[in-house]
């Protein structure tokens, strides 16, 4: 086991807030901002994902306070500073504890492991890139487990979200000219649609021109992780994703075999 403490930001040092400060910033948070954003702070029907979100992941205390006091008029968000600098504080706090900054979350692998598994036997660097390296296939897994508990990263290992779609199915198409072509739908309107093959390339191909488009069966995300990777496998995976984007979020270049144990 390792335990990991996250880091601040590096611009952004700050102690592990209290807990009556971090229990009076939810009072706050729940009877002011969850009815836009969300009890969880994931965004609701009037406001954004604003615990998840990288935008708002990575900005300063300073310009998250900032925004509290002045609002955001344009996007319908109110001004706060009548609540006053001790209470935005503990709003902040606590919005940061939804954000997974200033936990302490006990690794249940070993990062280092994680790391090899990631570039061999579970091939997600075929896909995935991580820090600058890695495939453009799938999304950028750097800051991936940033805002997930490690018990949520190996759910979603071992049972991809269905809602996935037709990002995560190879797309093929056939041309009216007999050619075909596959790959992953990017962008797609009424008019045209955007494929990337597996060599990187982009295609802009107008529907015209296009004589069928069908997606294979097979996700290309894996969905036998469960049966392919071992327990210990994949607990040493979560370990080197958490531990990534903590490092990245902490402005450091740390080896993932680095932590306190």
């Amino acid at each position: 086991m390792v335990l990991l403490v996250f880091a601040t930001d590096a611009q952004n040092p700050q102690k592990t807030p209290a807990a009556g400060q971090t229990k009076e910033g939810r009072t706050i948070f729940e009877g002011t901002c969850a009815g836009c954003h969300g009890l969880d702070g994931r965004g609701g029907e009037r406001g954004p994902d604003i615990s998840s979100r990288q935008q708002v992941v990575q900005l300063s205390d300073e310009k998250i306070l900032d925004i509290l006091r002045r609002g955001i008029p344009a996007a319908g968000m109110p001004p706060f500073a009548s609540l006053g600098a001790a209470k935005l504080n503990a709003v902040l706090a606590y919005l940061r504890l939804l954000e997974g900054k200033g936990a302490s979350v006990v690794l249940p692998g070993d990062p280092q492991r994680g790391k090899a598994v990631f570039s061999g036997k579970a091939r997600c660097s075929a896909c995935h890139m991580v820090s600058g390296v890695g495939g453009f296939l799938g999304r950028d897994l750097t800051l991936y487990g940033a805002n997930l508990s490690p018990k949520e990263i190996h759910n979603n290992i071992v049972n991809p979200p269905e809602g996935i779609g037709q990002g995560n199915k190879t797309a093929v198409v056939t041309m009216r000219d007999s050619q075909k072509l596959s790959g992953i739908i990017r962008n797609e309107d009424n008019f045209s649609l955007q494929l990337q093959s597996f060599d990187g390339s982009f295609h802009l191909l107008n529907k015209s021109d296009v004589n069928k488009l069908e997606f294979l069966p097979d996700p290309i995300m894996p969905k036998d992780y469960g049966t392919t990777l071992s327990s210990s496998e994949i607990d040493d995976l979560v370990s080197y994703l958490v531990t990534t984007a903590t490092a990245s979020q902490s402005g450091t270049k740390r080896n993932p075999d680095d932590e306190t144990e």
